[in-house]
């Protein structure tokens, strides 16, 4: 954890050096070594906080009030940014202060964990069992079929991006047939057996991909050019984000242990399709008050109730060596599905209304906005149908 924060700063303070048009590709190097340390951190913080917390109560809380990180540091952030638009260098800047003062603070604050077998008499996980093989896989696939998807729209989709993202659609589907046949798996082979867990993760890339790719973004290019609001503005917008975030995940950890955890997950995919439902109406002149705000407040309760309760129920089916893996797990899908629906977005809004600077126009923002509606819908479907999560119960950690 301190080593990713340390590598954070580090980056951050390159990126202040890498926002010039001549040094874009650095921009893009020091974006991409910022993503390794952010999902370390995530990862990192689920594996620390599930070996700590065994199932129950306190680990809803604990887990709920990590949830709770996400909307409020996303409109400081937001806020942030707005503020210091004018001078691009100083966002990086800041960044690696802040930072340096977490890894700091967590290098006093963690406890010193080491790895630790998942029963009595069990063998201590090692580098020597790790899933090398699946990891290769596993990038691969991810990095083949993400650039093939990105590049895809900007080349009118030549052949190199059609056999790159093929290439990586037949490497994912080859991870799936190792982890059946390595000793350690990335994920325990269990977790896929459990009762609605394949269903939820199904569920979850729909819901998250289209919040954040198709809904999110795309609000924040409505705001900008559309209504030709100010940077701060649109940061300033996002408030109700951080509130309502904090007042969701409190409500999960208040209820997982007194409700069945599919209720929870169904009314968080509900939630998704209220972004796309109060920004279809809008116009150019639509004030923030009458549409965006409850839009954004409300839309707060579908990635945050979503997150705080799978991220609950993964962790408390596997095995102590393995919270960090099911965490991850859970990052992955939640990063790979908001870009390969942004791709298929910005395919459908440049398809149906391009403009003369390459920017989506009103017409195609509400055609991607109808496609953001459909994917929460099937994912609120397919929660209603087939993800069943029990109440959360005191108990030992799985072995």
């Amino acid at each position: 954890m301190v080593g990713a924060f340390l590598w954070l700063s580090v980056w951050n303070i390159i990126g202040a050096f890498s926002i010039h048009p001549s040094r874009y590709v650095l921009f893009f190097v020091v974006r991409a070594m910022q993503g390794l340390a952010i999902g370390v951190l995530v990862s990192g913080s689920m594996s620390i906080l599930g070996r700590v917390y065994k199932p129950g109560i306190r680990k809803n809380r604990v887990f709920s009030a990590m949830a709770a990180c996400a909307p409020f540091g996303f409109s400081l952030g937001a806020i942030e940014g707005g503020l210091l638009y004018q001078n691009l260098p100083w966002i990086f800047g800041c960044n690696a202060i802040i930072t340096a003062i977490c890894a700091v603070g967590a290098y006093f604050s963690i406890p010193p964990l080491r790895p630790m077998a998942d029963s009595a008499g069990g063998e201590v996980p090692s580098l020597r069992q790790f899933d090398y093989l699946g990891a290769a896989f596993a990038v691969g696939g991810c990095v083949c079929l993400l650039f093939g998807l990105t590049q895809g729209g900007v080349t009118d989709w030549s052949v190199y991006t059609c056999v790159l993202t093929a290439v990586g659609i037949v490497l994912l589907i080859g991870l799936f047939i190792v982890e059946r046949y390595v000793p350690r798996p990335l994920i325990p082979n269990r977790l896929w057996n459990t009762k609605g867990f394949t269903p939820l993760m199904i569920a979850y890339f729909l819901g998250f991909g289209s919040y954040f790719g198709a809904w999110q973004f795309y609000a924040i290019q409505f705001w900008l050019r559309i209504q030709h609001a100010s940077p701060i503005d649109v940061a300033l917008y996002h408030l109700p984000n951080a509130i309502f975030g904090v007042i969701a995940t409190w409500v999960v950890s208040r209820t997982l242990h007194l409700v069945p955890g599919h209720y929870i997950y169904t009314i968080s995919m509900f939630a998704f399709t209220l972004g796309p439902a109060f920004f279809l109406p809008q116009s150019p002149t639509t004030t923030y008050w009458k549409l965006s705000l409850p839009g954004v407040a409300l839309v707060t309760f579908g990635p945050d109730l979503a997150f705080a309760a799978a991220s609950i129920f993964i962790t408390s089916n596997v095995a102590r060596s393995y919270q960090g893996s099911a965490g991850s797990l859970l990052v992955t899908n939640q990063n790979l599905s908001s870009a390969i629906i942004t791709s298929v977005a910005d395919a459908i809004g440049t398809r149906v209304d391009k403009q003369a600077d390459g920017s989506v126009g009103l017409t195609g923002l509400r055609a991607i906005w109808w496609f953001a509606l459909a994917c929460q819908l099937l994912a609120a479907l397919v929660t209603v149908t087939s993800v069943r999560i029990p109440k959360e119960e005191e108990k030992e950690h799985v072995t």
